[in-house]
């Protein structure tokens, strides 16, 4: 024997025994309505062992010449035939109904457990994506992650009630009919379990390969899912160069991939329990043969062996459910483990335990307080350091220190950046494309941590202050706006949403939005379509901005938010960003001279380095990047 392949084998079995515990544990907090749902399977168990022996005491008994069972009431002999007839059927309809009543109590009760654990994998899994960094969805293809985080967490939910409950109840059964038909015959018994062996060295032949074919056709059925997310993202892509049949044909690749890949699992499947099923029908044919000859020969009476009968077939269906729970489990298996590679990623940014807390340091007049240089912006050499968990007051004094980012080690992003940016004041950043300036501004609400350097708030390292407060403290405007398939109001108040609608109005009139927000078909009560389908991206782009006033935050960050503006709109847009930027500290990403030339500070990035930096009119007179630019010799947007 291969000692080596043994070890393995074990330890592959070890593995996933740790799986399915892990998956169950999703249950554990309704422990006490698995201990009810147990109870009732074990009385369903229970009564069905009963339900067949009214056949056979009406056959030997009522209809034959064998004494009645010693348990029954000594003066039921004495009854007229009708009436024993009465009274076998009336017991055998009882037993029936108890038995109905308790398997229909304990499906309920099963059905309600398997639910709550779905919902609290689904809630898990949920929270999850939303605390991983955009390093992750980026790398990831947004249809598998829908498909793994809607459908493959559904295997849980089959785990328990078409996993652990069938192999409870399947082997409850078995267990308790073969003491039940030992005591009648025990040589009938032995014959009826010969399925037994056979059913396991199936399993273990069989279950590896359905496992492994599982898998791959969930990785088939995820891709599909991707590409139906593409071909929605990406639709207005498609029919602008009448490519409809081109990602047809791509479509309709992936899905017969798809349908071979799960044909490949369902058939192996299938002939899986074909051969079972086969067994268990010789098997029967084996009791029925042996039985009667027993019968014959008068070792056995006729309503014992009808009894025996419906025990083994009884007997098989636990053993054909325990086959197609070997099928069951190896689905399910691939997906849960899809699942735990979710739960399982690591959160590259998250708190640390003594994360401080952050607090707005603006009065309603304003910033207070405020240094008046950037060298004055930290706390001076010498001064007494903060105790952990102390509370810090933001008034948005920025500082990137030495910082280096990488999404690929081979081809960083920013490299060694450093720079101030006193608060309440403005910075543009600009440069070619790719150069790394949306990089440079997803830094600072820490949707990444930089791979070395700091980013730095009040001298303060990003990384020691609660992250939701941090966040809490900066305003964000986007290229695309993001809108929500929700009421007009209840978009520009997500950021803070308990604002009142004095507030929210007040945000969308500074905002330049209140004009067409009043002629929609129920003002600030519009619901509008997924992203904003009803709106123009000018109007789209507004509500963004009235998002920003309503949050009032001292930090505002902006990615080209008028790049897709026609004229008229980004007029509007740009005399309502710089309202917004009025007394906060703004960093952007910008292309547009009429936006460039309006900010206090200029931040030139090529290749991940920041090559210039200084006023509008000290870059001019550099003559370096930006001096191109104005003179018309580069487009900002390359």
């Amino acid at each position: 024997m291969n000692l080596a392949a043994f070890s393995s084998d074990v330890a592959a079995s070890v593995a996933r025994l740790r799986l399915l515990a892990r998956a169950l544990g999703y249950f554990r907090a309704d422990a006490g309505r698995v201990g009810l749902a147990m109870g009732l399977l074990l009385a369903s168990i229970g009564i069905n062992l009963l339900k067949p022996w009214p056949l056979a005491i009406l056959v030997d008994s009522v209809l034959g010449t064998k004494p009645y069972p010693s348990w029954l009431p000594s003066q039921m002999p004495e009854w007229t035939q009708p009436g024993q007839l009465i009274a076998i059927i009336a017991a055998s309809l009882a037993l029936h109904l108890a038995h109905s009543a308790v398997c229909a109590g304990h499906v309920y009760l099963s059905i309600s457990v398997g639910l709550r654990g779905l919902r609290r994998v689904r809630d898990e899994v949920f929270g999850r994506l939303q605390r991983l960094s955009l390093r992750y969805h980026h790398g990831t293809e947004a249809g598998d992650v829908i498909f793994r985080a809607g459908t493959d967490t559904a295997a849980f939910q089959i785990l328990f009630q078409q996993g652990l409950l069938i192999v409870v109840s399947a082997t409850g059964t078995l267990l308790f009919m073969a003491v039940m038909m030992a005591q009648l015959n025990l040589y009938l018994t032995a014959v009826a379990l010969v399925a037994v062996p056979v059913l396991l060295v199936s399993l273990k032949v069989f279950g590896g390969a359905m496992r492994s074919r599982a898998m791959i056709a969930q990785r088939a059925e995820g891709k599909v899912y991707s590409l139906i997310h593409q071909g929605i993202i990406a639709l207005p892509l498609v029919q602008s160069h009448a490519r409809e049949s081109h990602e047809q044909r791509r479509f309709t690749a992936h899905t017969e991939q798809a349908r071979q890949q799960k044909m490949a699992q369902q058939g192996l499947e299938v002939f899986f329990w074909c051969a079972i099923s086969v067994v268990l029908a010789a098997c029967t044919l084996g009791v029925t043969w042996v039985g009667a000859q027993q019968v014959l020969a008068a070792k056995l009476t006729l309503g014992e062996l009808l009894v025996f009968l419906a025990y083994v077939a009884q007997l098989f269906e636990p053993l054909h459910q325990l086959s197609q729970v070997g099928a069951t489990l190896s689905s399910a298996s691939a997906s849960t483990r899809r699942v735990f590679e979710i739960l399982d990623t690591p959160e590259e940014v998250k708190n640390r335990p003594d994360a401080r807390p952050v607090h707005q340091g603006r009065d309603a007049d304003g910033p207070a307080g405020l240094p008046t240089s950037a060298d004055d912006m930290f706390a001076p050499a010498g001064a007494p350091a903060m105790r952990p968990g102390q509370p810090l007051e933001i008034y948005g004094n920025i500082a990137y220190d030495d910082v280096s980012f990488d999404y690929d080690p081979s081809r960083p992003a920013l490299r060694h950046v450093s720079f101030k940016l006193l608060a309440g004041t403005s910075a543009a950043i600009i440069g070619p494309s790719g150069a790394g300036k949306t990089t440079l501004l997803n830094l600072l609400p820490r949707f990444f941590d930089p791979a070395t350097g700091a980013v730095l708030l009040e001298g303060v390292d990003l990384r020691d202050l609660r992250l939701e407060d941090l966040r809490a403290q900066i305003g964000l405007v986007l290229q695309n706006p993001i809108i929500l398939p929700a009421t007009v109001a209840e978009n520009i108040a997500y950021g803070k949403p308990h604002a009142t609608m004095a507030e929210i109005e007040a945000a969308a009139h500074y905002a330049n939005a209140s004009a067409f927000i009043e002629k929609l078909p129920q003002q600030y009560r519009t619901v509008v379509g997924d992203g904003g389908a009803r709106l123009s991206v000018g109007e789209k782009q507004r509500i963004n901005l009235a998002r920003a006033f309503l949050k009032d935050a001292p930090i505002l960050l902006m990615d080209e938010p008028t790049s897709a503006l026609d004229v008229e709109s980004e007029a509007q847009v740009v005399a309502s960003l710089f309202a917004l930027m009025r007394g906060r500290t703004t960093l952007m990403v910008a292309h547009r001279l009429t936006t460039i030339r309006r900010v206090d500070k200029i931040l030139v990035v090529e290749n991940g380095r920041l090559t210039e930096m200084g006023t509008p009119d000290d870059l001019i007179a550099e003559a370096g990047y930006y001096a191109r630019v104005v003179s018309g010799q580069l487009d900002p947007k390359s």
